[in-house]
């Protein structure tokens, strides 16, 4: 019987050894995720930092220095170097249309940074957060004998390319050549969602929240109006997507072009254009579970647009003066001149929110997140030379949106085999008490 009970306890110990390895590799994939506090904490400290930046800098305009002008833009920008800038233009939910101007509580506004929740702070639709990253130097990855030897490489921001083209007259006589660089940029966006998971301290009560009625059709409703109390999942971490949902970014090549004036002597500024802007990586957080619909893709060209919002022409009121206004813009970009010219990108969701999958023991919700890191390759024609600082710029991190923490489902690993596998882990657990039985109790 001894001999038995070691053979067995050799084979469980193995068993054991593997269920423990498997428990580890899938640990993230059924540990409990719990809403991060010093996420929201860090988002109200960067939004401060912002705050602040913009107070100071809305007013000034023209800058005087012992004589000399250093001529800088108004309103919202995020640094005074030459080169390009990615803000925030605006977001637009449905037909609602938010741009730079804060509307609190349920819209807030900070150059780079939003935060939209167009309901009730605690029910249906959970929070959107969007965060946008510095332009910085982008150094592609060596291959070949590069790679080996490392030959030029260069942490020092320098073109990718150089493009040289003579310019010629009516007679073809040579009069100059005309030399264009291209740089390569990137910069990264994080479109979050935050569901609030904590029990309000006071909770309203059915009268107030019958009073806060919203579209249907923002819930995937058939009323055309519908309260909070309509909803038969009211907390916000309980399966509210938003269904319509599109962020606009504004690209600005040359968002800070200052040159010093004095007298009747000048610098020159450079002319910098927009060559493209491409999703260089797309990351969809939680990765195993979602379904989270964006327009852009990896390795797709987003489109550019020279206006941030689309205009609706009302039919009850005469439209001939819109047509006349739309008539001069083509003829206007038919004259388009990419030098310096801003640009506007959108991301649009329809589906982008809160989940919630499964029932009873294997219930789980979580809030997605998606993360985007866009090539931006510039043309700059002149002297580029006062750039931000890349070598110390860190990189961008979007907080994550959730803790980890141990669950009772991460002793039963699938082994990816589904429910097999569960029940393979449960019979190795139910084996060592088996044993730890007969070896104390016989």
């Amino acid at each position: 019987m001894n001999k038995k009970l070691t053979w067995a306890a050799v084979i469980l110990a193995f068993l054991l050894v593997a269920l423990v390895v498997r428990i580890v590799k899938e640990y993230d994939r059924h540990c409990v995720k719990k809403a991060n506090p010093e996420f929201k904490s860090y988002l109200k400290q960067q939004q401060a930092q912002l705050d602040s930046i913009v107070n100071r800098l809305s007013n000034e305009g023209l800058i005087s220095t012992s004589g000399i002008e250093l001529q800088s833009p108004s309103g919202c920008f995020t640094s005074n170097f030459e080169g390009a800038e990615v803000l925030i233009a605006g977001l637009q939910h449905h037909d609602s249309i938010y741009g730079t101007k804060s509307f609190k509580p349920y819209y807030t506004y900070g150059c780079n940074y939003i935060h939209f929740d167009p309901d009730h702070p605690y029910y249906g639709l959970a929070d959107l957060e969007v965060k946008v990253g510095p332009v910085k130097y982008f150094q592609p990855e060596l291959k070949g004998l590069d790679k080996l030897s490392g030959l030029g490489f260069s942490t020092s921001p320098k073109p990718y390319k150089v493009y040289r083209k003579p310019v010629y007259d009516s007679t073809g006589k040579k009069l100059r050549l005309f030399e264009m660089q291209l740089w390569l940029t990137q910069f990264k966006v994080a479109m979050t969602i935050i569901s609030d998971r904590e029990t309000p301290q006071v909770r309203p009560n059915d009268a107030f929240l019958n009073s806060r009625i919203y579209p249907g059709f923002w819930y995937q409703d058939s009323r055309k109006f519908i309260s909070m109390n309509d909803l038969r999942d009211k907390r916000e971490f309980m399966n509210h997507r938003y269904c319509d949902i599109t962020v606009i970014l504004e690209v600005n090549p040359n968002a800070s072009p200052w040159y010093i004036k004095a007298n009747n002597q000048q610098t020159l500024r450079p002319d910098i254009a927009i060559g493209a802007v491409v999703c260089n990586e797309l990351i969809k957080k939680p990765e195993k579970e979602n379904q989270i619909h964006i327009n852009i893709q990896k390795g797709m060209l987003a489109p550019l647009f020279l206006e941030p919002f689309e205009r609706d022409i009302n039919s009850n009121i005469d439209s001939s003066g819109y047509v006349t206004d739309l008539a001069n813009e083509l003829q206007e970009y038919k004259r388009l001149n990419i030098w310096n010219r801003k640009y506007y990108i959108k991301l649009h969701s329809k589906n982008i929110g809160a989940r919630q999958t499964g029932i009873l023991w294997n219930k789980k919700s979580f809030d997605e997140q998606l993360e985007f890191s866009f090539l931006l390759p510039l043309l700059v024609v002149g002297s580029w030379d006062v750039q931000l600082p890349w070598d110390v710029i860190p990189e961008m991190e979007a907080p994550q949106p959730y803790y980890r923490s141990f669950s009772i489902k991460n002793l039963f690993p699938d082994w990816g085999i589904g429910g097999l596998g569960k029940a393979f882990s449960s019979l190795i657990i139910l084996g060592v008490f088996a044993l730890l039985f007969l070896r104390f109790f016989f």
